[in-house]
This record gives structure tokens, C-alpha cells and sequence, in this order.
């Protein structure tokens, strides 16, 4: 198993690692369930009768009628599926290599196989409620007893989580079903749930006994997740204590997997509801069947709470609600507003920055029917230029509040972080964000295999230097570290939004120190990386522009040559070119009809490195452009200035001004205005 960050490392084999660690937490076990001594009538745990009456009403109005009618659509392809046996002599093959070596075909048959009825399960079990539909009806009883059947034999790293994410569907059909079932077949689904708490509570316990992840893991709220709601489901109180307050517990997870204001620790923003759905999930069932600790109103440690995690995403946002896609994101670019997790939160907290939220959803999902209709024209949230210095992150913003979203906005984002389970290296970081578009992304090439977490492309070239808007020394991956850098100025003025973060301790690569400064303004992005080292280096300053789409419109002339590596990463990149340049020069790129102008300063011995980055694994996949300036130097300021328009940018003139009491200076002269910048200068470590 690949830690990326190098330095959370787990070296387990198979059966013989599990059974060093087999069995349960002491204190907790997983019962024979018996839903006979539960005593509640269903469904209790994921529906009352108010809410089933309330999406019938909601069903019939204008705003979510098309959201019923897909609904009903997904009811209605479900009724041709025509379940198989799950396969389990895969297994016995399996159980006896070594965990990493068995990623795509644990995924495939404890998540991908189970789930392709579990789905449509979830489909047919909201619409059956909705409709009283005698045909969906019997159609999720056979999904749902099929199911059942499914064995929990399998044993590795990632099975808890995903017995958990297809299981919340299986109990919540069972929920909504249980009155229509026979005794044997409620038998038939206790067994099941038995079998499956069992093997979450082991898979729990391996994780914690093994310090998996770091400690803190989104893996560990699924668990808990899943524990708490059988828990919920068989009148079982110890059961939701455990998920509560067991070891590594949600209530310990709010406490301890938190930063700034609510963003959770994993080093990728994409990750953050990957531990915060399951802590929801849970909330909104304990709340329903009216458990005595209500989780949506708990305040814990530190004044940590549920709703600071769903809060705190507004701030991290791009102009068009995309979130970064900082570490681990897969290629992937999300939506806040696609999450159907503040559905949950608008139903538990009518927070009017969630109504605006869900009011720019395309097509809500199925829990809007359930849920109290939104308000008109709700008010956007507030926001700003913001720093969070528990996470290591900064974001600079060129508008404010209303007028910054769906905006033509500028937002740069740079990264300071520690390394964590799903972070990358890409410390230093820079993205940006103008016309409408992401025009200096963190790029990954997107895996076409099922499990990208463990896809060749996601170890060999996503998770490296190569594929991050950052300096790279002689060819290699910055180091992992448990540590943040250091953050040296951070500033939100009128005319100027400005941060510097800086590697002072030669910890990303040793004997090399290096800072970055972002200046933002109306008009432009000031770049100033400078880096320091204790003898000759290669030094590699990388960008990626924009899209597969894009194409180099103005430059420097460049011609084929060989590429600069020719094994690890360097084997996904194609089309490499190159220039000597030695005075200051600038290019043009164009996708759409944004345009971004990037403008550098000269220095003698500069190369450019031009190439194409796989926007897939496939080999005819597209490419997005992708620079490389590169001096061979034991030091080196890079210094950049961007500008994006609708149509080609202006002018830039950069000049380098003599030093203001030890601070570097730099002009910048656009069409639109002149701006002067005083730059740290990069100091030894304090």
C-alpha cells in the first residue's frame, strides 16, 4: 500500500497481517441482530410519515417535478436488472497476496459489483414510498434478499468502507420494506446485517490497532457510520456509543480531523465530505429515531461542531463553486452544489447560504423530495480573501461576497500544507482561477480503470512533482512532511492581495531552500519564486495551462527534443519542445475564448520545456499544455506575471527594480494600470 506522502507506510501481507490484529475493540461486539426484539415500527431510521407526505407534495410542484420523473426513470430501469450470484472463488486466490497487490479486485467485488444493485435499490425503495408502487415494491424485496446473500469474507484494507457505503442502501430499503417482508425473510436480513457489522467492526479495529492512514482517516467515519445505524435499527445503545465515543469515534473525529474553521485534515479538499457524508448520514437517522445525543446540535472539543464542516467548504470555493482540486481529486473538478449532503443540512438547520447553494443545482437528487422546499431567491454567502494557517492554505480573491460568485473573478490559491494520506507533492503550489475558468489547474490525468486510488497513472504521475504548479529539483518528488512550511506575509488590501510561504529548512529537498510570493490585483497575478541552493541544481519551474483544449497561440519559437526524463513520470508526456532564452519573453494560450498571457523575466541559461500532459490514461487522450523552465544554478528568482482576457490580454511590461531595504521589487505595467510589489527576500531558517 503507497502512502504518497512518504511517510505514513504500512507494509502488511494478507490473511497473515489480519490475523494479528483479528477480532473486536474490547468492550464492543457485534450481536446476533434480531429485528423481532427492535420494537419500532418501520420505516423510523431514513423516513417518517411527515417526510413521505412531504415528498409527495414536493413531487407535484414545478421545481421538483423533474426530479420525481428521473426518479421514476431509475425505477424503471431497475425492473430489467436480473441479479447474478456474486462471485467469491476470487478470494481464494486473493487472500493470499499482499494487500496492495489486490486494489482493483477488492474494489471491484466488494464495492463495484455489490453496488450495481444497491442503487438502484436506493432508487426504487424512495420511489415505492413516493408512488405506493406495488411493482417497485416487489422489485426492491428482490433486490434486497438478493443482497443478503452476499458474503463478508473478504479482508483488506479498504472492505470496511465499502461494505458501508452500499450498506447504508440495503438497510435503508430494509427500513422502508420491513413490513412487507416475511419472518423468514427478515431472518434472512438479520443474519446479513449481523454478518456485515462484523466485518466492519474487524475491518474498525485493524485500522485503529494499525494506525492506518495516519489515525485519522475518512475510512474510519464509514465505519462508524455503519456500526451506529445497525445500532439505531436494532435498538443496540452500546453499538452507537462505539460509533460515538469508541476509539476514533465520530465525536473524536470532529475533535481531532478538523482544521481552521471546519475543513478536515487529508490533505485534499475533494476528500473533505469523504469523512463528513457519513457523519451526516448518521446525524440525520439518530435525529429521526430521536437518540438522546443529537450530533447535528453537539458542540465538541474546541468548540469543533457538525455544521462548521459544511460551512466551511464556502470558503475554499472557486467564482463558479468548483472546488480546488488540491491532492487525491482523480481528474476529477466537483460542484459544491452537486453534493446532496446539504439537502441533509438544509433539512437540519435551514441555513439560508445551503437554500443558495441547492438553488444552483441543475437537478437536485432524490433526497430534495424529502426535504422542506427552499425559499425564493435565497442571499449568497459572504466571501473573501482567506487564509486557514491550521491547513496550510491560502486563498486570494479579487471581488468579495455577492460579486465575486459567477463572476469573472480572480482567485489564486497557494498551498503551505503538510503531507497527508492524500496529499501530493505539491507544496508550493500555485492554482488560478479568471475569466470563468481554472487557468492554472493541479492537473491529473484521469484513470479509465475503476479504482483510481490505486491506478498506474495516480502512483506514477498524478501524485508527483511533474503534474503540480511548483519548483522541482533535479528531477525528484518533494519529500513528505508532517509539518506545515512556513507562512511569512499574508495580506488582504484593497489594491493588493498578497501571500508568501517558504521552505526556510531545506525540507522539501535537502539543501535547498525555497519561497513563493502571490500578488493578486484587478488586473494581473504577480509570481516571485525564489530558490536557494547549497550548491548547483537543477532547478524546474512547472505550469499547466488551462485544458486539453488549449493551444499556444504567441512564444518563443521552439523545436523537438528529447525528453528531459526518460522513465517514472516522464513516460506520460509527449511532444516535448524547447528554447534557449535568455532575455524576458512571454506566451499566449487559448482554449475558448479565454485567453491567458503568461510574461518572465529573463536570465541567462534559461531553457523552456514544452509538452503535453495526458488528460486520461488512455493513449490517444488528449494533452494540456504543460511548461518547464529550467536553470541549471545554485540559485534563482523565477518571477511571472499572468493575465487572462475574452480576448488576447495586453502588454505586460515586468521590470526588476533595485532592492528596497532588502526586499526584492518589482513593476508591472498593463494596459489597465502600473503597480509596484516589495518582495520578501528568502532568509535562512529562524
Amino acid at each position: 500500500m503507497r502512502w504518497n506522502a512518504g511517510f505514513f507506510v504500512v507494509a502488511l501481507s494478507g490473511a497473515a497481517a489480519w490475523g494479528q490484529t483479528a477480532g473486536s475493540p474490547p468492550g464492543i461486539t457485534v450481536p446476533a441482530l434480531d429485528s423481532a426484539r427492535a420494537g419500532r415500527a418501520a420505516p423510523f431510521l431514513f423516513f417518517t410519515d411527515e417526510e413521505t407526505a412531504t415528498a409527495r407534495r414536493n413531487a407535484k410542484t414545478a421545481s421538483l417535478r423533474s426530479v420525481f420523473e428521473s426518479l421514476r426513470s431509475k425505477a424503471d430501469e431497475a425492473q430489467v436488472l436480473k441479479p447474478e450470484p456474486f462471485p467469491t472463488q476470487w478470494w481464494q486466490e486473493a487472500k493470499t497476496k499482499n494487500w496492495a497487490d489486490t486494489y482493483p479486485e477488492v474494489f471491484l467485488h466488494t464495492w463495484v459489483e455489490p453496488m450495481r444493485l444497491a442503487a438502484p435499490l436506493d432508487s426504487l425503495t424512495r420511489y415505492a414510498l413516493i408512488a405506493d408502487d406495488e411493482r417497485a415494491w416487489a422489485k426492491a424485496r428482490e433486490l434486497l434478499l438478493h443482497l443478503a446473500g452476499f458474503s463478508f469474507e473478504p479482508e483488506h484494507f479498504d472492505v470496511g468502507m465499502n461494505y458501508s457505503v452500499w450498506g447504508i442502501s440495503v438497510l435503508r430499503a430494509c427500513d422502508a420494506l420491513r413490513p412487507r417482508l416475511t419472518a423468514d425473510e427478515r431472518r434472512r436480513l438479520d443474519d446479513f446485517f449481523t454478518r456485515l457489522g462484523r466485518a466492519v467492526l474487524r475491518n474498525d479495529a485493524y485500522w485503529i490497532a494499525n494506525n492506518v492512514g495516519g489515525g485519522i482517516n475518512n475510512h474510519l467515519a464509514w465505519h462508524k457510520m455503519m456500526l451506529g445505524l445497525l445500532g439505531l435499527f436494532y435498538g443496540q445503545p452500546p453499538m452507537v456509543d462505539y460509533c460515538l465515543h469508541g476509539p476514533r469515534g465520530l465525536v473524536e473525529l470532529l475533535e481531532l480531523g478538523l482544521t481552521d474553521d471546519g475543513l478536515w485534515c487529508e490533505g485534499a479538499l475533494t476528500y473533505h465530505f469523504a469523512a463528513i457524508a457519513p457523519m451526516t448520514l448518521f446525524a440525520d437517522a439518530a435525529r429521526r429515531c430521536g437518540y438522546r445525543e443529537d450530533l447535528f446540535t453537539m458542540t465538541v472539543a474546541d468548540g469543533r461542531t457538525l455544521k462548521q464542516t459544511l460551512d466551511s467548504m464556502f470558503g475554499v470555493l472557486f467564482p463558479d463553486g468548483t472546488i480546488p482540486p488540491i491532492g487525491d481529486a482523480y481528474g476529477r473538478r466537483p460542484n459544491l452544489a452537486d453534493n446532496p449532503i446539504y439537502e441533509y443540512g438544509w433539512a437540519a438547520w435551514r441555513d439560508p447560504a445551503y437554500a443558495w447553494l441547492l438553488s444552483r443545482v441543475k437537478e437536485r437528487t432524490a433526497e430534495a423530495l424529502f426535504v422542506p422546499p427552499l425559499p425564493g431567491q435565497p442571499p449568497s454567502p459572504p466571501v473573501a480573501s482567506r487564509l486557514y494557517p491550521e491547513h496550510g492554505y491560502a486563498f486570494l480573491r479579487t471581488r468579495r461576497d455577492a460579486e465575486y460568485w459567477d463572476s469573472d473573478a480572480s482567485c489564486a490559491m497557494l498551498t503551505y500544507d503538510r503531507s497527508g494520506v492524500h496529499s501530493n507533492a505539491d507544496k508550493l503550489g500555485l492554482m488560478l482561477f479568471g475569466c470563468g475558468r481554472l487557468l492554472l489547474p493541479d492537473v491529473e490525468g484521469k484513470a479509465t480503470v475503476p479504482h483510481a486510488f490505486s491506478s498506474r497513472i495516480q502512483n506514477e504521475l498524478n501524485r508527483g512533482g511533474l503534474s503540480q504548479n511548483t519548483v522541482m529539483i533535479d528531477g525528484c518528488d518533494q519529500r513528505g512532511t508532517p509539518d506545515r512550511l512556513d507562512l511569512i506575509e499574508y495580506r488582504d488590501l484593497p489594491a493588493e492581495k498578497r501571500i508568501t510561504a517558504a521552505d526556510r529548512r531545506g525540507v522539501l529537498y535537502e539543501g535547498v531552500r525555497q519561497q513563493r510570493t502571490i500578488c493578486l490585483t484587478d488586473g494581473y497575478c504577480l509570481d516571485a519564486f525564489q530558490v536557494v541552493c547549497d550548491s548547483p541544481r537543477q532547478i524546474d519551474w512547472i505550469l499547466h495551462i488551462l485544458d486539453e483544449k488549449a493551444h499556444r497561440t504567441a512564444g518563443p519559437e521552439t523545436r523537438p527534443c528529447e525528453p528531459p526524463g526518460k522513465d517514472g513520470a516522464w513516460v506520460w508526456l509527449r511532444g516535448f519542445r524547447s528554447s534557449r532564452q535568455d532575455a524576458a519573453w512571454h506566451a499566449v494560450w487559448r482554449s475558448g475564448d479565454v485567453h491567458l498571457r503568461l510574461d518572465m523575466l529573463g536570465c541567462p541559461g534559461t531553457e523552456i520545456v514544452e509538452c503535453g500532459y495526458p488528460a486520461t490514461d488512455e493513449p490517444a487522450t488528449g494533452r494540456i499544455p504543460m511548461l518547464i523552465v529550467r536553470r541549471k544554478a545554485a540559485s534563482a528568482i523565477l518571477v511571472a506575471v499572468y493575465t487572462c482576457g475574452r480576448s488576447t490580454p495586453g502588454e505586460v511590461k515586468l521590470t526588476a527594480l533595485p532592492d528596497r531595504d532588502g526586499r526584492l521589487a518589482y513593476e508591472v505595467e498593463t494596459p489597465g494600470g502600473r503597480g509596484v510589489h516589495l518582495v520578501p527576500r528568502l532568509t535562512g531558517p529562524r
